[in-house]
Order: structure tokens, then sequence, then C-alpha cells
């Protein structure tokens, strides 16, 4: 009877505690905001000001604005739920500090997607400006990373004509890959990079003209190829043909359409890429650096604007064998202006190296600047097309013009 009490008793004791234990977890945070309290930052632009200063611009939003356009069901492109403001100061640290004077709520860093480095800025150097975002404990290293041809604040002040902030367009045109993604971590992995070579994307504005030919207020933002840096400094650009060669080169292509002069016959045909892979294979034979760039591609035929059928083997093969030649053609570009005009590796020719090499790595690393721009380059690219399209004859060409054989 006695055993049956204290069971009881401790019972009862347990549940006391478990209730005490629950009392904490109904406090509110000692740290927390009211949603009228705060202002959320989308979107971050770093400018030159002059020797002395850079010009720190963030786009901002409301929380209730945000609220609201969800209530609404979502933004119709151009109506405008965000503001641009701007401080200045000899650090980001210092400018941050004024622009939180200039706001009357507190600014929030966490929700930043989109970082864009004006031009100017980014032929000064850009390494200790990124520092500040490495050691901001708010600051999202998953966030993208533009160049912008201009001013950065001038681009993210911009009122583009489909979304409603600049913030959404930069990370719409960076997710849709056409040209290179970099977030914030791939940034300070390349400034870590022993290489020194650094490839960022450019993105520039352009007037948006209405049907009738009268101009907006709004604009189109647009990728415009890709910055280079040496270390920290941009030393030049490559124009959006040549970032496509970049793009196979470092196995980043996730989209590619490419059309051929058929090598029989007359018209041309179209293909589009299902999957590519790029492997970079270095040896060193007596002295001589080579890599060898190999590129295996799966396509299918979209267009035929030729006059061959496309039933024929013979045919596919020849189409196959021109694609070849169109993928090295940009490849080659792309080698050409990085490795025999900048002279910077933006390849990661060295991470291949030191991975095979790595006892030659340790005394070579000081002279890549030597080594890189005399490397020998083998192209190997083998195209495949799998589907030669829906119908295989021309359908808009007379039956008697098609070419069989």
């Amino acid at each position: 009877m006695k055993t049956f009490y204290i069971t009881k008793l401790i019972k009862k004791v347990v549940i006391i505690l478990l209730l005490c234990d629950t009392l904490f977890l109904l406090t509110g945070c000692w740290d927390r905001r009211e949603i009228n309290d705060i202002a959320i930052i989308l979107n971050t632009g770093i400018d030159y000001k002059d020797e002395k200063e850079i010009e720190l611009s963030v786009e901002i939003v409301m929380p209730e604005e945000m609220s609201g356009k969800i209530m609404e069901g979502g933004g119709g492109g151009g109506v405008r739920t965000t503001f641009v403001e701007s401080a200045t100061g000899v650090t980001m640290a210092d400018a941050r500090s004024k622009l939180q004077e200039k706001v009357a709520r507190f600014l929030i860093w966490g929700h930043a997607e989109v970082t864009v480095i004006g031009e100017k800025l980014a032929e000064q150097g850009i390494r200790e400006h990124i520092d500040f975002f490495a050691r901001l404990p708010e600051a999202r290293l998953r966030n993208h990373i533009f160049v912008s041809k201009g001013t950065a604040k001038d681009l993210i002040s911009s009122l583009p004509h489909l979304e409603d902030s600049s913030s959404d367009t930069l990370k719409e045109l960076a997710q849709f890959q056409i040209g290179m993604e970099v977030t914030m971590k791939d940034l300070l992995q390349m400034l870590k990079s022993e290489a020194g070579g650094v490839a960022l994307p450019m993105v520039e504005t352009v007037p948006f003209k209405q049907e009738k030919g009268k101009m907006e207020d709004k604009t189109q933002m647009k990728l415009s190829g890709t910055a280079v840096f040496k270390d920290d400094k941009m030393i030049g650009s490559l124009d959006s043909e040549v970032t496509r060669g970049l793009l196979w080169l470092r196995d980043e292509i996730q989209y590619a359409t490419v059309t051929v002069d058929v090598p029989v016959g007359e018209g041309k045909i179209s293909s589009e890429m299902i999957r590519a892979q790029t492997d970079l294979i270095p040896s060193i034979e007596n002295d001589t650096w080579k890599m060898t760039v190999k590129v295996e591609v799966e396509d299918d035929i979209i267009q035929n604007a030729s006059n061959l059928d496309l039933r024929n083997p013979e045919f596919i093969k020849m189409i196959e064998k021109e694609l070849e030649k169109t993928i090295e053609e940009r490849i080659k570009k792309a080698v050409d202006k990085a490795q025999k005009e900048m002279k910077v590796d933006i390849f990661t020719f060295n991470t291949s190296f030191q991975r095979e090499y790595k006892k030659k790595w340790q005394t070579a690393k000081e002279n890549w600047d030597v080594i890189f721009p005399k490397i020998e380059i083998v192209y190997e690219i083998k195209v495949h097309v799998l589907r030669p399209g829906s119908t295989t004859t021309p359908p808009t060409v007379p039956e008697k013009e098609v070419k069989e054989e």
C-alpha cells in the first residue's frame, strides 16, 4: 500500500516538472522585433565614390508591403513595392552604420538575395568590401553576385517591366542559368584560389519600349557577358558569345542551342542540348604542361531548315561533326581571350593540376602566371544526336527537293 502512494507521488512530481518546463517555452523571444519596426533588405549595391569612400545602396521593402502583395495574389510587374536608400563611408561597415541612421526602422540583412558590384569599384578592387559580407553573421552566402555596367545604384534603382523589383529580376536571371551563376560563397572561394582568377556575370539595363514606340520609366535587365578579375581587380570582360564557351569549359553549361550549316545540300539545322559533361585531364610531358578538354554532348534536333532527310544516318553523322566543330570554336574563343590576352586562369586549370601533380604544384603555383599562358590545349569534343525530331523529312520542302542520300 505504501509503495502505491509513493509511486503516485512520484508521478505527480514528474507532471509538475513537465508543466514547469512547458512554461519556459511559452515565454517570448528576448530579442524579437515588431513587424512595423523592421525594414527588409532585398538587394545590395556597392559603388566607388572616390579615393576615400564607397557608396552602399540597398533595395528595401517594408514587411507590410510584402504581406499586402501576398494578400492581393502577387504583383503584376512594374508596380513598385520597394525603395532604394544609399549612404557613403570609408568602409562597408561605416557605410552600413550611416545607412541605418537614415532609415527609421531596423535593417534586416538576412533576406538579401543579390549583391551588385559597380563596374568602377570592380576595377579598383573588391576584396576588402567582400570581407564585410563574409563576417556579417546575418549575411547569406547563397546570395547571387553580379557586376553592373555603370553604377550598381542605378541598376538596383531601376523599375523592371516584368517583376516588381530589381532583386526579383536579378534572381531570375541567375537561376535561369543562361550565363554564369556565382554566389557569395563561390566568390569567396575564387578570391582564395592560388590561381588568382575570378569570373563574375555582368548585367546591364536597357530602356523598355512600348508597342507605340514611346519610352517608359521601366527598364529591361539583361546579362551582358562576364567580368574577369586578376586577383581582386577587374581587368576586362567577355561578351555573351565568349561566355558560352567559358561555360562549356567550366562544365557549367545548362542550356545551349547550336545552329550549323549542313555539310551537303542547303540550309541550316539547329540542335538543343539535353545534357553535357566536360572533363579536364591534365598532363605534364617533358616539362610541357598540357590540358585535354574532353566534352560529351547529347542533343536533339529542334529545327531542320535544310533539304536533308534525317532518316539517313550518314547525314546525322555529318551533322554531329559540324556540331563538334562549332562547340570547339566556342571554347577556343574563351581560351584565347583568357589565356592569350588576359593571361588569367578562370577555367580552374590550377585545381586539376594540383589534384593530379601534388608535388610539382607546390613549386609551380608560385609561377602559375607564367605557366598558364603556355599550357597546350587539346580538344576532344563528341556530340551524339539522340533524336532527329518528330518528323525526319523537312515538312516545308517539296518532296522532289528533299535530299535522301
